[in-house]
């Protein structure tokens, strides 16, 4: 075979090899490279192999199409958006549960397949997309809930720490009290901005001097933080001309309800950041702001302008002889016996009732706008798609959607503007005009008996029934009916449409509205039973106190005693211990 030396063969000598290190270093670089080309290579070819193999989940175009579907139905009003998202706030988790059940099902479905041994092995993949949509249609389910629920979500119920349930993080409760007077300026105005804590005032002082009590709590670990976060506490009243300002220093961990008694005549406003706000017994304006907290309100002769800044708090007016105007957001609301106008302007998601409104009404929301001229007897605004009215007097206007209404003996003219529900209109004598346009429901009119009037009705898909003999009804079969014409002399119009629905005209023994009651007595202070029970109950509260600190001075005196007579024991002790022999 000839003479070869034994490998590895060395280098051929001359350039460009030559027998030195450095060429050596470029052969193993070189060989380095082309490996990691290779292991480049293959690991390319096997993702290009995963990727071939992968198959996507049909999860995602299920949840378009059923997306699609649902608002394909709320569009052509086959199906009403109001109670699609109630529905959706109870019930999204099953979107959940649905999406599973999809997953699971094309699990199963592989192990069955990739079970043949001829089959190529793959898996599916849910794309970013789709869980990007799932993850939004959950977070919109916990904000209906929480909406719907009044601000707070059920799923997290058990997890929400309010501001309360915070500050008992930070210690133990520590209780404490203060109260101050001083004169108050004839026509003055207050001003009381309390940062955490209630508000409660009344306007009962008939000695031209305002008093403040302030009940404080303070959350803290020792007994001396708590002492001088409660001295750090208190009020400063500031006086500028007739205005008196009433400011509570805002602090971590602590919170001061304030009880005020004033004289009625002051006008006064009321800033609250967490805490309720409570008025009663003024006969001036009103203005409040209250952003985590109820309302209450009571025996105000002057005009009231309330604003309320939390979905969660409620609102209640009861005896006020002003104007009142509610504007923010809040839950429900409450108010009866009012001789002057109410407006109500922003986004109310709990239930409303009224009562007894001897001025105008202004009701609007995004999606409701109710006016009428004078509410003798009640109405009822449900956050579950109801609207009710009884007694009431026009002109009535109303623009609503996704409701149930029902208008009970209305005096005046009424215009109703509704559509994915019902409405049920009762006129009180004597006959005014009655306009409802309504899309996918029905409309039932109801008028008295002997009424004449003029009539326009137009039904598509739906039937025409009619209590007068004089309302000639077109045969059936039509997929629009449209009638009009005049009873008995004519008169007021009745201008009924509707369509997906059908149009009901009855004689109804309806009796007229009482003409408007007097005006109640002027409000007044409270009666002299109920003040000497309030004097009653603050000078029984001035008493305890006053036991409570001569029980403190007596307990440290005694305290300070014991001490003493333990020192002078020790030092006996320790005097007869260096002295043993005596």
């Amino acid at each position: 075979m000839g003479n070869y030396p034994p490998p590895p063969y060395p280098p051929p000598p001359g350039p460009p090899y030559g027998n030195d290190w450095k060429y050596q270093r470029r052969m193993l670089k070189d060989q380095a490279r082309a490996q990691r080309d290779m292991l480049r290579a293959q690991r390319e070819a096997y993702r290009y192999q995963a990727r071939s193999l992968r198959r996507s989940s049909i999860l995602g175009p299920l949840v378009l199409i059923t997306v699609g579907i649902v608002f394909l139905l709320v569009q052509t009003g086959h199906l009403q958006g109001y109670r699609l998202w109630e529905w959706y706030s109870h019930f999204w988790p099953f979107l959940l549960v649905g999406a599973g059940v999809v997953m699971l099902l094309e699990w199963a479905y592989d192990q069955h397949v990739q079970s043949d041994p001829t089959q190529p092995r793959y898996r599916r993949r849910v794309g970013g997309g789709v869980f990007a949509l799932l993850v939004i249609l959950a977070f919109t389910g916990v904000a209906l809930s929480g909406a719907r629920s009044g601000g707070h979500s059920k799923l997290f119920n058990g997890l929400s720490i309010n501001q309360d349930n915070w500050d008992e993080f930070m210690g133990d409760k520590h209780e404490s009290d203060q109260t101050l007077s001083q004169a108050f300026p004839t026509g003055g105005t207050l001003v009381v901005n309390n940062p955490r804590g209630d508000v409660t005032i009344s306007g009962t002082s008939d000695d031209n001097q305002i008093h403040l009590s302030v009940h404080k709590q303070v959350y803290t670990r020792s007994d001396s933080e708590a002492d001088a976060k409660a001295q750090r506490l208190s009020p400063n009243i500031n006086g500028s001309g007739n205005t008196i300002t009433l400011n509570v220093p805002g602090m971590e961990g602590a919170r001061a309800d304030l009880t005020i008694t004033l004289p009625a005549t002051a006008i006064t406003t009321v800033n609250a950041n967490h805490g309720d706000v409570k008025i009663t017994a003024l006969k001036a304006p009103v203005n409040i702001t209250a952003n985590h907290g109820d309302v209450e309100l009571s025996a105000i002769t002057g005009d009231i302008t309330t604003r309320i800044n939390n979905s969660g708090s409620n609102l209640a007016a009861h005896s006020v002889t002003g104007a009142l105007t509610v504007e923010g957001r809040s839950h429900d609301s409450t108010i009866s016996d009012l001789n002057g106008p109410l407006t109500m302007r922003g986004e109310f998601f709990g239930d409303a009732h009224f009562e007894r409104i001897r001025g105008p009404v202004k009701f609007h929301t995004s999606r409701t706008d109710f006016q009428l001229g004078r509410l003798d007897g009640q109405i009822d605004i449900s956050s579950n798609a109801g609207l009710s009215t009884s007694e009431a007097v026009g002109p009535l206007t109303l623009t609503t959607h996704s409701r149930n209404i029902t208008l009970d003996r209305i005096a005046g003219d009424v215009s109703v503007t509704n559509r994915n529900g019902s409405v049920d209109v009762t006129s009180a004598p004597p006959l005014s005009n009655v306009t409802v346009e309504n899309r996918n429901g029905s409309v039932s009119v109801t008028v008295p008996e002997q009424a004449n009037f003029a009539y326009q009705f137009d039904a598509t898909n739906g039937d025409i029934e009619s209590d007068f003999s004089d309302i000639k009804i077109p045969d059936g079969g039509l997929q629009k009916k449209t009638v009009s014409g005049t009873t008995g002399k004519g008169g007021p119009l009745l201008r009924i449409s509707t369509s997906q629905g059908d149009i009901a005209v009855k004689k109804g023994s309806i009796m007229p509205l009482p003409p408007m009651p007097p005006m109640p007595p002027k409000l007044t202070a409270l009666p002299p039973d109920a003040r000497q029970a309030i004097d009653d109950a603050n000078q029984a509260t001035r008493e305890a106190r006053q036991a409570a600190k001569e029980a403190a001075a007596e307990a440290t005196k005694q305290a300070r005693e014991a001490a003493a007579e333990a020192r002078k024991a020790a030092k006996e002790a320790q005097q007869q211990n260096k002295n043993p022999n005596q």
